[in-house]
């Protein structure tokens, strides 16, 4: 688990309890948190530096292989330096960090390449795999599936809860999430479930079939949405707008899920956008930027000031940041809201908050923007940057560049949307992905389905979260390779 904290402090960044001890003292970094430099270009003054973490010490030799041998995926997840991909037969492959067991192969090593995740209660080495996975998610550092039964099942830390079993007990091969209120060792696990979502986060969601919502794990500031601060190691009920606790009412109608460093997001009804838990850079949308929302609240329509009067409506999907968010309308159109220091909003400024939805400009536009991004199909977003799949199946990405997240072949980073390149181009790029089939965003890097079923990566890679056997940062996408054979150690 990374610090709780905005860019300008992200050298403090450690995994563990570091997020957890700066809980206490979050408002006063609040108050604190100013540009420094120029954020316009990675590798200058205002970069997000606390990312960079050591290189694994320990690296699984790998020979290159075809990438077709990966078998036909599906769907893809990625978190803080690890990655997902569901394979058409329902079984799991995972590569990158695993120091919590975040991979699921049953030990702790990373790997360069794709591995195996192994079926509930197998201990390494693996003879049993999962099975009958239908969807994917992954959290900082730990990982989520949902599987054809409805049943949900996670493995990785859990200092906080978030593998939802009912212990805090870090686990290198999945466990079943408990049912609401249960305690462990549960007899009784969450079904019915229709989604799941996790990200730059230690807390999940899962949408259940009748439209409920619910959340565990971390919760200090309010993500969980239940009315109060305690986390939980088991599921609890997402409380309804205009509730307080203790609840008597409990969201219902939602449609879209989706999960953000200490916030959450969710679409309800007929398309309206609610949001709840840390607030402190506006990601909320509620036209504010202070203290933490405990309870979903409605996010604001374009252009209005709180108190608002009108509201976000006609959404179909939503997406979530570290500290910013977005909601993509049935009109293909997108906006976004929140933190935007390096451009991850999208509209053409680096303004510090944006308190209620702006238009996402289009590709190549320069603030003010006369002309917004149309036709898109899905939204991503992770960290400091988002990103769009178009319906014509390209792909466009902003904000942060530092490592090449944005795919462009620069470390520069973008203010508004730029093309992502094709495998094997060098900036400027004359070529770039198109007919891409599902696009996936972790914290510093990026996945893509290509129309093979196949799948690319770019941007960071100090963990081997890009699958290409190494561990070197690519600016443009290159392919994930195939599964090795057993892993050789050093």
């Amino acid at each position: 688990m990374g610090k709780f904290c905005f860019p300008e402090d992200m050298s403090a960044v450690m995994i563990g309890s570091a997020r957890r001890a700066a809980v206490t003292s979050v408002l006063a970094v609040l108050t604190l948190v100013v540009v420094v430099g120029d954020a316009s270009v990675g590798g200058a003054n205002g970069k997000p530096v606390g990312r960079t973490a050591a290189p694994a010490v320990a690296q699984r030799l790998v020979a290159q292989q075809a990438p077709a041998e990966l078998g036909a995926v599906t769907a893809i997840a990625a978190g803080y330096g690890h990655s997902l991909a569901l394979r058409s037969d329902g079984t799991v492959l995972a590569w990158g960090r695993n120091s919590e067991g975040q991979l699921g192969d049953g030990n702790l090593d990373p790997s360069v390449t794709p591995v195996r995740v192994c079926a509930v209660g197998q201990a390494a080495p693996c003879t049993r795999f999962l099975t009958g996975v239908i969807a994917i998610a992954a959290g900082f550092v730990h990982s989520v599936a949902l599987l054809r039964d409805r049943t949900v099942v996670a493995w990785g830390q859990n200092v906080t809860g978030q593998l939802g079993d009912g212990t805090f007990t870090s686990r290198s091969v999945p466990v079943r999430v408990c049912a609401v209120g249960e305690v462990a060792p549960c007899s009784q696990f969450l079904s019915g479930v229709r989604a799941i979502a996790s990200g730059d986060s230690d807390h999940n969601l899962a949408l259940l079939g009748n439209g409920a919502v619910v959340a565990w794990g971390f919760n200090a500031f309010g993500q969980l949405g239940d009315g109060g601060y305690a986390g939980s190691p088991v599921p609890v009920r997402v409380c309804a707008v205009g509730e307080s606790a203790p609840c008597g009412r409990f969201l219902t109608g939602a449609r879209s899920i989706a999960v953000g460093e200490g916030h959450s997001l969710a679409v309800v009804g007929t398309g309206h956008a609610v949001a709840w838990g840390f607030n402190g850079a506006g990601e909320v949308g509620d036209g504010t930027s202070d203290n933490f929302r405990t309870i979903p609240v409605r996010v604001c329509a374009v252009g209005e000031t709180a108190p608002c009067d009108r509201f976000l409506n006609g959404v179909s999907a939503v997406a979530a940041g570290a500290f910013h968010s977005m909601a993509l309308l049935g009109s293909g159109s997108v906006v976004s809201w929140g933190y935007n220091v390096e451009g991850q909003v999208g509209d053409g400024t680096r303004d510090n908050h944006r308190l209620v939805p702006v238009r996402v400009c289009a590709q190549g536009q320069v603030a003010p923007c006369d002309r917004f991004l149309y036709g898109v199909r899905h939204i991503a977003a992770n960290g400091f940057h988002s990103m769009a799949q178009l319906s014509s199946g390209g792909v466009l990405a902003w904000g942060y560049n530092g490592y090449g997240q944005l795919g462009d072949g620069t470390r520069v980073n973008r203010l508004t949307p730029v093309r992502v390149c094709a495998v094997g181009e060098v900036a400027p790029c004359g070529r770039f992905l198109y007919l891409i089939r599902a696009i996936a965003a972790g914290i510093d890097h990026n996945l893509a389905l290509q129309p093979n079923y196949t799948v690319v990566a770019w941007g960071l890679n100090n963990h081997g979260q890009l699958g290409d056997g190494t561990t070197s940062d690519r600016p443009v996408p290159v392919q994930v390779l195939a599964p090795q054979g057993p892993a050789v150690v050093r």
